[in-house]
C-alpha cells in the first residue's frame, strides 16, 4: 500500500510540474500577440523547444502562415503558424545571428526555459545534413527576417538556384540514358514544363488576389518549390543509375 501510495503521489506531483509550465504564453493579450504575428514573416525558419516537456532538441519550422486569433475564452488572442497554435514560450526566432525566446522577447513571464539556443553555424542537426541551395536560403531568411520584401528576395534568389540545379540535373541524367530512355526523359521534361507553367499562372491568380505583403514570400515560396521538387525527383533518377552501374 504504501509503495503504491509512493507512486501514485510521485505521478501526481510531476503532473502538477508539468501543469505549471503548459501553456505559459499561448494565450495572451491582443496587443502581445500582433506583436509576435508581426515579427514572424511567412518564409522565416523558426525553431520550436520545450525545455519543460524535456524535449531532445528543437524543431525547425518554415513559416508558410501566420495568424492571430481570438481564443475560446474571448479574451486572449494565440498566435497560429501554418494553422496551428504555437506557444510563444517555446518558440524561438532569430535576431542577429542568435536564436531567442520569442515569448522573452516580448518581455512576457515565462519560466523553466532557456532565453537562446545555440547558434546556427554551431549546432548539430538535420539541416546541416540539408541541400547547399536550402542552407543558403535559410542564412539569407535569418539575415533579413524581419521584412517580408527581404525573404521575399532571398526566396526569388533560392528559385533561381533550384532552376539552375534543375538544369544540371536534367543534363547529367540525359547523358546516363540511352536514347530511347532520353526520349522518354524529354517526352516527360516538355510536359512537366507545361505543368509548372499551368501552376504559375494559377499560382498567381490566387495571390494577385489577396491583400497584404505577407502573401509576397508565400507565391515566391509555392513557385520555387515546383522547381525544387522536379530536380530533386531527376537528381534521384541520376542517383539510383549511378548506385546501380557502381555494383
Amino acid at each position: 500500500m504504501l509503495k503504491n501510495a509512493i507512486i501514485f503521489f510521485t505521478i501526481f506531483f510531476f503532473a502538477i510540474m508539468a501543469s505549471a509550465f503548459a501553456d505559459q504564453a499561448a494565450w495572451i493579450k491582443k496587443s502581445d500577440a500582433y506583436k509576435a504575428g508581426g515579427m514572424i514573416n511567412p518564409g522565416m525558419m523558426i525553431r520550436e523547444y520545450c525545455a519543460p516537456c524535456n524535449d531532445a532538441g528543437w524543431k525547425v519550422l518554415t513559416v508558410k502562415q501566420v495568424e492571430v486569433k481570438n481564443t475560446a475564452d474571448g479574451q486572449s488572442y494565440q498566435v497560429f503558424l501554418n494553422g496551428k497554435g504555437i506557444d510563444l514560450a517555446y518558440t524561438y526566432i532569430q535576431k542577429q545571428g542568435t536564436w531567442v525566446n520569442l515569448a522573452m522577447l516580448l518581455g512576457l513571464d515565462v519560466s523553466g526555459v532557456p532565453e537562446s539556443l545555440p547558434d546556427s553555424r554551431t549546432e548539430t542537426s538535420a539541416a546541416e545534413n540539408s541541400h547547399l541551395i536550402d542552407r543558403i536560403l535559410n542564412e539569407c531568411i535569418a539575415r533579413d527576417s524581419d521584412v517580408s520584401a527581404n525573404v521575399a528576395n532571398c526566396i526569388y534568389e533560392a528559385y533561381e538556384l533550384w532552376d539552375a540545379e534543375l538544369n544540371k540535373v536534367y543534363n547529367q541524367l540525359r547523358v546516363s540514358l540511352n536514347p530511347d530512355q532520353q526520349k522518354a526523359l524529354k517526352a516527360a521534361q516538355l510536359e512537366w514544363i507545361r505543368y509548372r507553367d499551368l501552376e504559375f499562372r494559377l499560382i498567381d491568380s490566387i495571390y494577385s488576389s489577396l491583400q497584404g505583403t505577407m502573401y509576397k514570400p508565400m507565391r515566391a515560396q509555392d513557385r520555387m518549390d515546383i522547381v525544387k521538387k522536379r530536380a530533386l525527383e531527376l537528381k534521384l533518377y541520376s542517383d539510383l543509375l549511378k548506385a546501380h552501374l557502381s555494383q
